[in-house]
């Protein structure tokens, strides 16, 4: 007789692989007007259904949303990609609300993508990670937004203005899904693309059940953690090179998702 374990693993793993979606390019402050700013989402199924979603911006000033865009009726196109922004922007297929203050600012803010409707959204709701699927914080040379941070279940707050002026560059979604600045590219590779492989599928996770901490042995640079609930809401996403603090994890089965340059690896995780 199997284990019975082995239907949560599976389920895990049919679930991690149908998680395609993602916020794919973030461009928050353009030159002049600021009129070409735009966040593009990314599936690596092309014509993605996005009935059920939507995208909501949270500003830094008191850590509340924003705007809310409802994404039912539309789909990622042919290559994957979908772009939400101002009407100039290349390929642009939802156009930003024509009230300034529903266009995407320039940080300390953030962008989260959710499985909901904009009505769960009005504007001035808390962050949250209820149903959320991604989030990035992102700012231009900001000082780290804690309440952002935390109330995402996120730990790093990614800076536009790396490397040059905030307002020339857009950032960009990496293999190991951490974000660079680069040349804005709407629908299109992003164009900072790290390269590099690595080989996660030996690394060594324990201790399975956990209570605290848990240790990924192998790894010889910052990777990508997430824990997601058996439902699929995410629960934790980190970076780390060598242990997870699971501790404020409620007891229970989770999926547990280490993504490193290209490469990922799924295993069920116990929290005691």
């Amino acid at each position: 007789m199997k284990p019975t374990f082995i239907p949560f693993f599976l389920m895990g793993i049919s679930f991690l692989s149908a998680q395609t979606l993602v916020i794919n390019e973030i461009e928050s402050d353009s030159p002049g007007a600021d009129d070409a700013e735009f966040i593009e989402l990314y599936s690596t199924t092309p014509n993605t259904n996005l009935d059920g979603y939507v995208l909501v911006l949270f500003n830094g000033n008191g850590d509340n949303s924003y705007a809310a865009y409802d994404l039912d009726g539309y789909s990622t196109d042919a290559n994957g990609y979908f772009v939400i922004g101002d009407s100039g922007v290349t390929g642009v297929m939802e156009v930003f609300s024509s009230s300034s203050s529903s266009n995407i600012q320039n940080g300390p803010d953030a962008v989260a993508l959710y499985q909901a409707n904009d009505t769960d959204f009005p504007n001035n709701t808390p962050v949250t990670t209820t149903n959320l699927i991604f989030a990035v914080v992102y700012g231009n040379n900001d000082i780290d937004d804690v309440g952002l941070l935390s109330g995402l279940g996120e730990t790093i707050q990614y800076d536009e203005g790396t490397g040059g002026n905030g307002a020339t560059n857009s950032l960009q979604r990496q293999a190991d899904v951490s974000f660079k600045a680069g040349a804005p590219s709407p629908n299109t590779i992003n164009q900072v693309l790290s390269v590099s492989k690595s080989k996660i599928s030996a690394l060594h996770i324990y201790p399975n059940p956990v209570v605290n901490t848990l240790f990924i042995d192998g790894l010889n640079e910052d990777t990508t953690v997430s824990v997601f609930s058996l439902t699929g809401q995410l629960v934790l996403r980190t970076r780390t090179n060598h242990s997870v603090d699971v501790s404020r994890l409620v007891t229970g089965v989770y999926l547990f998702e280490i993504t490193h340059n290209g490469e990922s690896i799924q295993r069920k995780l116990i929290k005691h």
